[in-house]
């Protein structure tokens, strides 16, 4: 097995390609009449799975290459905005900070957060109006410098 993974690969690959081989054969659990050729067919799956992991590996460097992401103006700014945002949060009283974090966060919908909070769907409704409304607040308080 060795061998025959080692003509294609590298010596460490090699060895990952025979580990891998045996552990499908063990899986199996049936051996064969003709085990060596049963476990080489096994290992030209495995190679060829290998092979086409690297040529999805090399078109995604590639891809990169082709299309850096350049730092932009923007970034700096969201990380601001960031900064504003969670200096507003802590503004907010803890049941209200709870309710923003499963809208925002855990994506919950209303009736999600009913659920979660334990309460009616319009109860949560109303939450969420609140929690909406008190960072509203805060987050203009946090722009406008003055943080109580």
């Amino acid at each position: 097995m060795h061998r025959y993974a080692r003509t294609r690969l590298g010596a460490a690959e090699a060895e990952d390609v025979v580990a891998e081989v045996f552990a499908i054969a063990w899986r199996k659990g049936e051996v064969p009449d003709d085990p060596r050729a049963w476990l080489l067919a096994i290992a030209r799956r495995v190679l060829a799975n290998q092979v086409r992991a690297e040529r999805r590996r090399t078109a995604l460097a590639e891809r990169t290459l082709r299309h850096p992401r350049a730092p932009g103006p923007d970034d700096a700014h969201l990380v601001d905005e960031l900064d504003i945002l969670h200096r507003a949060l802590a503004l907010l009283r803890p049941a209200d900070r709870e309710v923003v974090e499963l809208l925002a966060a855990a994506e919950l919908s209303t009736a999600e957060i009913a659920h979660v909070l334990g309460c009616t769907t319009a109860s949560a409704a109303t939450r969420v109006y609140r929690a909406r409304r008190r960072l509203r607040a805060a987050y203009r308080t946090v722009t406008e410098g003055q943080e109580t």
